[in-house]
């Protein structure tokens, strides 16, 4: 046989082979989801805020989805490919009212409502696992179609074609455009803050948002702790899930004061009221609200720990954070040696900063002041300890000033010392009574923002002869549901 015999018979082989090739990929045959896969799927590709949808919407298959789920994610689809952004529900329900009629609109309606109210347990386990198949069934189809370009001798299209699957579905995002992603700057919830105290909220912007850093400013024995506590028990009270890291107290001695807080109860009266603690702690996991606090040893922990820690809650008791608190940053042992205390510093409060950025969580830490903090009515930025980097890398800055008075009238002074989401320099009185954790900032006409105010005086049952200003937002509801139930 000649050399062109040779090569035609090899030729004529791999062209079998291919074929071979291709029929195992053409006569796959296309199931789809469950259908409680896809409503769960589409539930977290329409909230999600965390550019999971931008990330996987050009390698989503509507074929894996019945019909209905298939036109909902069709109309999805069609409309980020013209806005650049994720139809809301709302936005949904507009769009099918509009191309729809008869019974095939009150079924998507009805799919939209049920979708809506679904929950998702695990959003990282449905994130994860849609896009690992979605990204392979994109490369598995790039295959199939290099191996027909193999055919026809289209090199070049097979190069294309390979790149362009290896990048679908990876991360594009280049920073915020000002001009095309107006939606995106405009959605009023964008912030998502979580709150802190009712009546500090209207100063601070509604709370700490996502990804930001607030801390908690004062002397030693001057209130970081159970300003910390407080925090802490107003996210849980509202059905959030709280991650709380002790490296100075025992765990279980933050749960006494959270006992404490929530129940109005003093500290060392909490083993007299089992029963009532245990009602209560029920009412608000029906709810939704999840705590867990955690001990380190001081000096012991990096932020590297912390990380390790809440990837390992993640995995083994599929808990993921809305807020964590951290008591207190200045324990932590820093990832580098550093010759001053004061650079050591500065890298652990970046280092939480750059925590919650890549959690996507608020996180609030407390800081202790220097001797020019103590015993003074008003804390300032200048009596910060080691380092003016706490300062800097935090969102917001909140003091605790008490002086021997107000330690024994159960006061203090509380000042918003910096506030990226909205004006500082605000000092207002409070209710500060450490025996049950009950801490309420006084009510203050708007006109009086700033101005001092006379101190509030306890009265025997540990709170004010005014109701705060904010009696009526959600966190005030939760206490009351709970505790007059």
């Amino acid at each position: 046989m000649g050399k062109m015999g040779q090569t035609t018979q090899l030729t004529e082989q791999n062209n079998k082979e291919l074929d071979s090739f291709l029929n195992v990929f053409k006569d796959e045959n296309v199931e789809p989801f469950d259908p409680d896969y896809q409503n769960k799927f589409l539930k977290v590709f329409i909230s999600d805020k965390e550019g999971f949808s931008e990330r996987i919407q050009d390698i989503v298959q509507v074929d894996y989805f019945d019909s209905y789920q298939k036109i909902l994610l069709d109309y999805e689809l069609k409309f980020f490919e013209k806005y650049r952004d994720i139809a809301k529900f709302s936005t949904l329900r507009d769009i099918v009212n509009e191309k729809e009629k008869g019974l095939a609109k009150d079924h998507l309606l009805g799919l939209i409502e049920k979708i809506e109210q679904t929950s998702v347990d695990n959003i990282p386990h449905i994130k994860d696992s849609s896009y690992r198949y979605f990204k392979e069934r994109s490369v598995k189809n790039c295959i199939y179609q290099m191996a027909l370009d193999l055919k026809k001798h289209n090199y070049d299209s097979m190069k294309q074609k390979l790149e362009d699957a290896l990048r679908a579905g990876e991360l594009r995002e280049t920073g915020h455009n000002y001009v095309t992603d107006i939606n995106k700057r405009l959605v009023g919830d964008f912030r998502r803050p979580i709150s802190a105290m009712p009546e500090l909220d209207k100063l601070i912007g509604g709370g700490l948002s996502p990804g930001e850093m607030g801390i908690i400013l004062a002397p030693t024995g001057g209130g970081k702790s159970m300003m910390l506590v407080k925090f802490a028990c107003t996210a849980f009270l509202l059905g959030k899930k709280v991650l709380y890291y002790t490296l100075e107290l025992s765990e279980e001695a933050v749960g006494n004061r959270i006992d404490a807080c929530i129940n109005q109860i003093r500290i060392k009266e909490v083993w007299d009221f089992p029963d009532v603690i245990k009602e209560t702690t029920e009412e608000i996991a029906k709810n939704g609200g999840s705590l867990i606090i955690k001990g380190f040893d001081s000096g012991f922990a990096s932020i590297n720990t912390l990380m390790s820690h809440v990837k390992t809650l993640q995995t083994n008791d599929n808990f993921i954070p809305d807020i964590i608190f951290i008591d207190y940053g200045d324990l932590l042992k820093p990832l580098d040696s550093y010759s001053e205390k004061r650079h050591s510093l500065d890298s652990i409060y970046v280092g939480i900063r750059g925590m919650a950025t890549q959690l996507k969580v608020p996180i609030w830490n407390a800081a202790q002041t220097n001797r020019t903090g103590m015993d003074q009515e008003q804390i300032s930025l200048s009596s910060i300890g080691e380092s003016l980097g706490n300062a800097r890398a935090a969102d917001i800055v909140i003091g605790v000033g008490r002086t021997p008075e107000d330690k024994e009238n159960n006061t203090a002074t509380i000042g918003v010392l910096k506030n990226r989401n909205g004006g500082d320099g605000f000092y207002r009185p409070a209710i500060f009574d450490t025996s049950k954790i009950h801490i309420e900032l006084t009510e203050v006409k708007p006109g009086d923002v700033g101005v001092q105010k006379s101190r509030p005086k306890n009265n025997p049952n540990g709170s004010t002869n005014k109701k705060s200003e904010n009696s009526a937002d959600d966190v005030e509801n939760a206490i009351d549901s709970i505790l007059l139930d």
